[in-house]
This record gives C-alpha cells, structure tokens and sequence, in this order.
C-alpha cells in the first residue's frame, strides 16, 4: 500500500477528512466515575456535558498506552510488508501520548516515524493533512516527517472559552476568578504555545462579539497564512453562531478552504460546551508544495 498517515482522537478532523485522505485514527481513553470509553467511538460530548452537569465535576482522561500504540502500528504494518508510518499526535507538553508511540515505534526497525505536533484539535489535524498531501505526492515515510517537523512551530491554535466552569473544575483558575469571570462577562483566549495551553487575553461581552473581535485579531497578528485551509473548530457551540463565524472567516478572502470541525470529547472534556477556536499554519505555505 505505501504510506500510511496516522493520527489520534484528539486531532479533531470530521469522518469525510479521515476517509478521503486514508488516514487511521486511534483513540484516546476518557473515563466517566470508572467507566471508560473510547474517543470517538462510544462516547460523545453531549455526554461529556451531561455528565459534567450531574456529577459537578470533569471527567477524567488519560494518554493511549504504549501497548495500544504498538497493536495498531503492526496491524497497519502487517497488511502490506511494504507499508510504513507517520504518526501525528497530541502535543507531548500535554500528554504521555506522544512518548508512548515513540517507544511503541522503536520496535518496527524505522518503519514508523513520530513527529510531535506539539498542539491539540485541529492544530494537529493541519498536520495530518498536510502529511496527506505530501503522501499523495509519492514522498517517503522519512521524507514527509522531515517536511512536516519544520512547519510545527507555525501552527497557529487558539480558543475562545465560553463556560470558564471548565477552568475552574480543571484547577486552572480559582473559585474567585470562576466569580469575576462570570460577573465580568470574561471569555478567555487561550493559546497554543510551545506546545502547551496559555491564557493570553480575557475578552468581554457577549460571545458573538467577542468571537469576531479575536478573529480580527488572530488574522492580524498571525498574517501570513497559508491559505490552503483554516479550521474553525468548536465544541458544539450554538449553531447560528458557528455558521456566522465560518461565514466571518470567508469574508476575509483569505483562506481557500474553510471548514467546521466539532471538537472530540477529549478536547471538550477540558474546554467546555461553546468552546471555539480558528487554526490554520502561520508560514506562508510549504514553499515545495508552491512549486509542484
């Protein structure tokens, strides 16, 4: 078969990305007062909500075990002796993952290439697309991480939280600054940086505002995209605010692409309902890929 691009979860592309662009998924574990589920296999964030609602606290998540990555590694492995594999997770600044599937890689004799996407959502999923398209282009396993390590950094991932109860249950802010916020009206901007979460503004108002307040702002600061496509990913905030917010970005004529994705109940176990953020690659675009 060749090339096969993986991914996990948590790199919230939709089942149409995933099928078209052959890329496998494994799931991350998200566990409910004992009972564990599959990412994007039996659970959803409907459920995620609902528990959260009834149980006043998050659920707990946990990284995909070595083992698990070294069962799907041979089974791709082993439906063709000429396959190999680039796999594309979670940031390593914020999971075990990442170091479970170099170990599971160590053990296929350099078949298997990692590369730590350092981001989370479709931060990842820019990746993972962009090692697609390097793959159809008849690149080698080596090859394409080589590509992708370099455009890692550019990746441009950040949020707008709606309910800051998240935060809170998370131990990420006080039950003082859970009050302020809500009084306040605050919805904090968090940033992808380095690989790990921060909090990089407190906007004001209502969501509708201040959603397309920071998409002004994103678009200025990080302004040289690459204009192949740009997620707006959410999770499951009110519909007639997405559609706005996708047809916001259109507006723009920036991005050739620009599409909806709903957020996993991993990245919504730890943001919230209403959670929405616009990633895309902030480098201009792979300068190879302009020359083909």
């Amino acid at each position: 078969m060749g090339v096969i691009i993986t991914t996990d979860s948590s790199s919230d592309l939709s089942e149409e990305q995933i099928k078209s662009n052959g890329i496998r998924v494994l799931p991350l574990y998200v566990n409910l007062n004992g009972d564990e589920y599959k990412d994007g296999i039996n659970i959803t964030p409907e459920k995620i909500f609902a528990f959260v609602k009834g149980n006043k606290k998050l659920p707990k998540t946990s990284a995909i075990p070595e083992d698990d990555y070294e069962k799907f590694f041979a089974e791709i492995l082993n439906e063709d002796e000429n396959n190999t594999i680039v796999h594309i997770g979670l940031s390593s600044g914020l999971s075990t993952s990442y170091n479970n599937s170099v170990k599971a890689a160590e053990k296929f004799g350099g078949k298997v290439k990692v590369v730590d996407g350092k981001n989370l959502s479709s931060g990842t999923g820019l990746l993972v697309l962009f090692a697609a398209r390097l793959r159809d282009k008849g690149l080698t396993h080596e090859e394409i991480a080589k590509r992708v390590e370099p455009r890692v950094k550019s990746v441009q991932a950040s949020f707008i939280i709606q309910e800051v109860e998240y935060l809170y249950r998370g131990g990420r802010c006080s039950a003082l600054a859970l009050l302020g916020a809500n009084i306040l009206r605050i919805k904090p901007r968090i940033q992808v940086i380095d690989g790990v979460m921060q909090m990089v503004g407190k906007p004001r108002g209502k969501m509708e505002v201040v959603l397309k307040k920071y998409v002004d702002s994103v678009l200025e600061e990080y302004n040289n995209p690459d204009k192949t496509i740009c997620f707006v990913t959410h999770s499951c905030i009110e519909k007639e605010i997405a559609n706005d917010i996708v047809e916001y970005v259109k507006s723009k004529n920036i991005f050739d692409s620009v599409v909806e994705t709903i957020a996993s109940a991993t990245i919504t176990s730890h943001c919230g309902k209403g959670t929405l953020g616009i990633l895309y690659i902030n480098d201009g675009g792979d300068p190879n890929e302009k020359n083909n």
